[in-house]
């Protein structure tokens, strides 16, 4: 059966069509990875994305401790009868269920709307979706999946787009020539980048769903995309502004430090349009505080339309602090139009979600409400393509959902992912105006409301962070492993960041809720060395530790503020000695704690050492937020890119964002 589905692929591409088709494919960069080996080979078997085959089945590597991106179905096999009529369902990691799986997956609830829908035995859904999803792997995988003769596809992707699938159009990509590209695309401004970033997705977009169609048409089965939505009113996107010419970096931030102080929201609009007019619509930052100001107002098609255009401005190509995965607007008219252009069946959940946190855990990732409505909307398009539904009501996810089964999940399970949102937050959310305490506090009081039990996986994670070794080698996470509300890797749980405002918000929720004794802050630091308040505020590279790059030595800020975790026991002074440089010009660093001012450290071009003693009355017993405050930089003349692109043009990597400062060296020592 496998041989003839190859044959007859084999046979399609010798058609005119197809022939257009293999060239797409070719110039996409698809065809070496997917198509290649099954044409050349006549391929009778092959593993489908990470079950392996043994014999006439696949079966899955178990899992690590800690689990993995993949579903957990230990066996896949081939179809032994026409029914159940077999959907295997793709995408990435919204797709996967995180932060839900292994409990309850997107793949899981479809099959049960489907089988609540039309009874036992009419419907399966093999889960294929993974975590980090790329388009060329998804298309390896859909090849692969026929060897298990599924009925239909369903493809649920788009988040991943804006940040995975362009790498090399960036001024850290690793490639000489790829830098060598990006400066010559610079040459025509800021917008250069962006469209060869733009083009780049187009024609590895263009050639999967080339190559999903070919398949699709081949063994004739029917093909549904569902087009992400993203939550817009509950994540933000702050992000340090581009280069500007003049004094423009420093005006654009003065006025930001005013934006952010500001209630009048008429006052809020005009700062923020000020701030526009420097960024030329470039910064995701801006878009946020005009969003902020029309909500405010009254202006709800203002307020979306700014917070569509924030995540739209948070591109790969121009990043300067790690963003998050959201379906942009080029991606979900790219899914709507390839998925026209090939025949295949549209589910857009724009409209069908609500892009807030009724839906949403996160930038992307789905609440159990947001699941169980998404798959009602696949549901319907599947049972009208099945062609065994008897009305027209039985194709309307609206009057679906009315009867459909609630999601059905123990507490502690839900509890824990609840949780988990509260970390993947910590690690991935810079907020532009609320702090971001807050917002962790509300999933561990809801995790908390849901689960008592929770207050030891907090208890668990407080200690996995504040040990001096790393996570994995902790009791803590010994305990957890065994416990009902363990941590996966899903969850944030293997890195080995503080994560100072995650603990705060943990104190502050079990403190509330009551259950067990507070939860004890560390007041004796792992070592003599600050560690960063919120890793992410940071050069994005610096924070991926990217294996082709060389690891740096040193902390960057490309904000005018850098904020530092000082861990004291509030009884003795601290002795702060900083290493530190700006990029030009002399001047002075301010350092705060706890929002008071302590001091100033002399800094100058070159490397200056100076010490800073902070007065005990100024600590707290635990985490003391220490804030070091960045001269404004020297104005820029003529064009503020033309460094950026002489670098470029020499292979080496550059930086769009100016640098306030550079750290070397930050180390406390109790007097």
């Amino acid at each position: 059966m496998q041989r003839q589905i190859y044959e007859r692929l084999a046979e399609a591409l010798a058609t005119p069509d197809g022939l257009r088709t293999f060239r797409l494919l070719q110039a996409a960069g698809v065809i070496e990875k997917t198509l290649t080996p099954a044409l050349s080979q006549g391929e009778r078997g092959k593993n489908i994305s990470i079950w392996e085959q043994q014999g006439e089945v696949w079966v899955r590597p178990d899992p690590l401790p800690l689990g993995d991106h993949y579903a957990t179905r230990k066996v896949l096999a081939k179809k032994e009868a026409e029914l159940p009529l077999r959907i295997a369902f793709f995408g990435e990691s919204v797709a996967a269920g995180y932060l839900y799986a292994p409990h309850i997956t997107p793949a899981q609830v479809l099959e049960e709307q489907l089988l609540a829908a039309m009874g036992e035995g009419s419907f399966e859904v093999i889960d294929l979706a993974r975590t980090n999803e790329t388009l060329p792997s998804l298309a390896a995988t859909v090849r692969a999946s026929l060897q298990i003769q599924p009925d239909m596809l369903v493809l649920f992707v788009g988040n991943n787009w804006n940040l995975l699938e362009t790498p090399e159009v960036s001024p850290y990509a690793p490639s000489v020539p790829a830098r060598q590209r990006y400066a010559q695309a610079l040459r025509e401004g800021i917008a250069g980048p962006i469209r060869l970033a733009e083009e780049e997705l187009r024609r590895v977009a263009e050639g999967t769903f080339e190559l999903i169609a070919l398949i699709a048409r081949t063994v004739k089965i029917p093909v549904i995309v569902v087009v992400p939505e993203v939550n817009l009113a509950d994540w933000e996107t702050r992000q340090p502004v581009l280069r500007l010419p003049g004094d423009g970096v420093a005006r654009w931030h003065a006025l930001y430090r005013e934006a952010v102080e500001l209630t009048d929201p008429e006052a809020l609009l005009r700062t923020a349009q000020a701030m526009q007019a420097l960024d030329h619509g470039t910064c995701p930052t801006t878009w946020r505080l005009l969003g902020m100001a029309r909500s405010v107002i009254g202006d709800r098609e203002g307020e979306r339309q700014a917070y569509l255009a924030e995540v739209d401005s948070a591109r790969y190509a121009t990043l300067g602090f790690l963003s998050a995965p959201q379906a942009t607007t080029q991606a979900r008219e790219l899914l709507r139009e390839l998925s026209s252009r090939h025949g295949f069946t549209l589910v857009d959940l724009r409209g069908i979600l609500n892009p807030d946190r009724r839906h949403f855990l996160d930038y992307c990732h789905l609440t159990l409400q947001g699941i169980r409505v998404a798959m009602a909307a696949v549901a319907a398009e599947a049972l009208r393509l099945s062609g065994m539904t008897e009305s027209e009501e039985d194709e309307d996810w609206r009057k679906l959902l009315e009867w459909l089964p609630r999601l059905s999940l123990s507490p502690e399970a839900e509890a824990t992912a609840l949780l988990g949102a509260a970390v993947h937050s910590a690690h991935r959310l810079l907020t532009t105006h609320r702090p971001k305490q807050q917002i962790l506090e509300g999933w561990c009081e809801e995790a908390l409301d849901l689960s008592p039990e929770i207050e030891k996986a907090m208890r668990d994670l407080l200690e996995a962070r504040t040990a001096p070794v790393p996570a994995v080698l902790t009791a803590a996470q010994q305990r957890n492993l065994s416990s009902p509300v363990r941590l996966l890797l899903q969850h944030g749980w293997r890195w080995d960041h503080l994560d100072a405002d995650l603990l705060l918000a943990m104190t502050a929720a079990v403190a509330r809720s009551g259950y067990g004794p507070p939860l004890q802050l560390p007041t004796t630091p792992k070592g003599d060395d600050l560690e960063l308040w919120d890793p992410l505020e940071r050069f994005y590279p610096e924070v991926m530790d990217l294996e082709d790059l060389p690891r740096r030595g040193t902390y960057r800020s490309p904000w005018p503020v850098s904020s530092f975790c000082l861990v004291a026991d509030g009884t003795r002074n601290v002795e702060l000695e900083l290493t530190a440089r700006v990029p030009e010009g002399q001047g002075e660093v301010e350092a705060e704690v706890n929002g008071v001012r302590v001091g100033v450290f002399p800094v100058g071009e070159r490397w200056t050492k100076g010490t800073l003693r902070v007065p005990a009355v100024a600590l707290r017993a635990g985490l003391n937020r220490l804030t070091l405050r960045w001269p404004d930089p020297p104005p820029v003349e003529g064009d503020p890119f033309r460094p950026v692109i002489e670098r470029l043009d020499l292979g080496l990597e550059a930086d769009l964002h100016p640098v306030f400062g550079e750290v070397f060296s930050l180390v406390r020592t109790p007097r």
